[in-house]
């Protein structure tokens, strides 16, 4: 049924020796300060020794404000690099390739967790944290964008193959991309060009700071599932214009955390979602996977 899933697959510089992944899991082991704890580092070493051809963390906040609990990765600072390596060797001695995944999650984030008031494209409350956010000013969107270049620079400097940017499921990045949480009429909402020039200038930045030979993944919602949201045609635009900033690979799924459907629980049927990358992949050129409920 899946003829080439144990072939390998060229990313970018980065060779799969086959086309299984973990795609990003939040476990909530890291320590307080974001750093890698023993538990973390075992919990992805385990999942390599399995055979997958490439290893994904889960989400780690480019700034404190954009963490979406206690005990989540960072990749904030330099205090971070030293587990993160260890984690990367251990991971890439067993054969798969290691990729971090980049997020701020905006107006998913909880006052009680960063002790601040969330921040997000655009004042529009969240059925996540059940708060409202403040506005980000554009300074404070440059310093973002800032925030996940140097993330990068970490992730390259800890010996990560790639990083992932956490695209979809509601943070940050897709509360830019979508009309159901951008009202913005500035240079960074409005129309779809004016909505994807965050994510845009996120890769125009990592790539001045790691070089372009250096993979941009990014996840992405197939479709909001959203009233008022981004449609499988609309991301299947994003995708068009993400290849042609460069980004090395997609990761497609459904939905956002909000999401009046179910996306991941025992109600999906296995697979249920591959649709939604098998239409983004007739639009692109560069790989595309597919992910939840894939067991």
């Amino acid at each position: 049924m899946f003829p080439k899933l144990f072939e390998p697959i060229q990313i970018g510089s980065m060779k799969l020796k086959n086309r299984l992944i973990l795609s990003g899991i939040n476990v909530n082991y890291a320590a307080e300060d974001g750093t890698v704890t023993k538990r973390l580092k075992d919990f992805y070493v385990e999942r390599a020794k399995g055979g997958v051809g490439m290893v994904q963390t889960g989400i780690c906040y480019v700034d404190p404000l954009g963490s979406f609990f206690t005990n989540m990765m960072g990749i904030h600072n330099d205090s971070v690099i030293p587990g993160l390596r260890e984690m990367a060797q251990e991971v890439q001695s067993y054969g798969a390739a290691f990729v971090v995944q980049l997020c701020h999650v905006g107006r998913y984030a909880s006052s009680k967790v960063t002790g601040a008031q969330p921040v997000a494209p655009s004042a529009v409350a969240s059925r996540v944290s059940h708060e409202m956010p403040r506005e980000l000013t554009v300074p404070e969107i440059k310093g973002i964008i800032e925030a996940f270049a140097q993330g990068a620079r970490r992730a390259r400097d800890a010996g990560a193959d790639a990083v992932d940017l956490a695209g979809a499921v509601g943070y940050l990045i897709a509360q830019f991309l979508s009309p159901y949480s951008n009202k913005r009429n500035d240079e960074y909402g409005g129309d779809m060009e004016r909505r994807m020039q965050f994510v845009l200038e996120i890769m125009d930045r990592i790539q001045q700071t790691v070089g372009k030979d250096y993979p941009i993944m990014i996840r992405i919602s197939g479709d909001e599932f959203l009233p008022g949201g981004n449609t499988l045609e609309d991301m299947k635009v994003v995708a068009q214009a993400l290849e042609k900033a460069g980004i090395a690979s997609i990761n497609v799924i459904p939905g956002w955390h909000e999401s009046p459907v179910p996306l991941v629980s025992w109600h999906v049927a296995p697979a249920q979602y591959a649709y939604l990358a098998e239409e983004v992949k007739k639009v692109v050129k560069v790989p595309v996977s597919a992910s939840n409920r894939i067991n």
